[in-house]
């Protein structure tokens, strides 16, 4: 390798210094000039509350990156969409994607439950404790159900059945908050005077 002088390495440097800062003038210029498009920039997920099911497509966001072959069947990611919309107020949205997850997860009793109480926000109160009665069967043991169960029933002026189900909702966790919410509610059941 050939040796430099002090001048040609000093000359050398400054070569290379001008070289640098030119190619990142040139660079910086350039992208000034011509900003990236849109495209180029990675497509962020939207949060579930954000979700907007499609007509004929309930369970899948218009601007997904999933799979709709997925998303139409993955109960986890059916429920966050279910739950953001349910969330919002948006009962009547909310049902067909709770009625999803039951086909593709049958013995969901978290969805059992979340659209019986759609169902009955909704005006649907009959169709809401047949889905109840459905979860209570599927899942005897599964305190939230009961206590929904027995909530739909007293809205819908059965009291003896609210009774047996919020009885049963206490029963199953008498120190849990549901326990304690069932509780409170079949102490306002049972000092309801009877409906004729």
């Amino acid at each position: 390798m050939p040796k430099l002088s002090f001048f040609q390495a000093i000359g050398a440097l400054a070569f290379l210094a001008f070289y640098g800062f030119a190619v990142f003038a040139l660079t910086r210029d350039y992208y000034i000039r011509h900003p990236p498009s849109q495209a180029a920039v990675p497509a962020v997920a939207q949060p579930a509350a954000q979700v907007r099911p499609r007509p004929g497509a309930p369970t899948l966001a218009n601007d997904s990156s999933i799979p709709a072959s997925i998303v139409e069947t993955n109960p986890a990611i059916l429920a966050q969409q279910a739950d953001g919309l349910f969330g919002q107020g948006r009962y009547a949205e909310a049902i067909p994607v709770y009625r999803r997850i039951l086909e593709v997860a049958a013995n969901d009793l978290e969805a059992h439950n979340d659209l019986g109480l759609a169902l009955h926000y909704t005006g649907q109160t009959p169709e809401a404790l047949s889905i109840l009665a459905q979860g209570t069967a599927k899942g005897p043991k599964f305190q939230r159900i009961w206590l929904t169960y027995g909530f739909v029933q007293s809205q819908a002026g059965n009291g003896e059945g609210a009774a047996a189900a919020l009885t049963r909702a206490r029963d199953l966790g008498p120190d849990t908050g549901i326990g304690k919410e069932a509780a409170r509610l079949l102490g306002i059941v049972q000092a309801a005077p009877a409906t004729p």
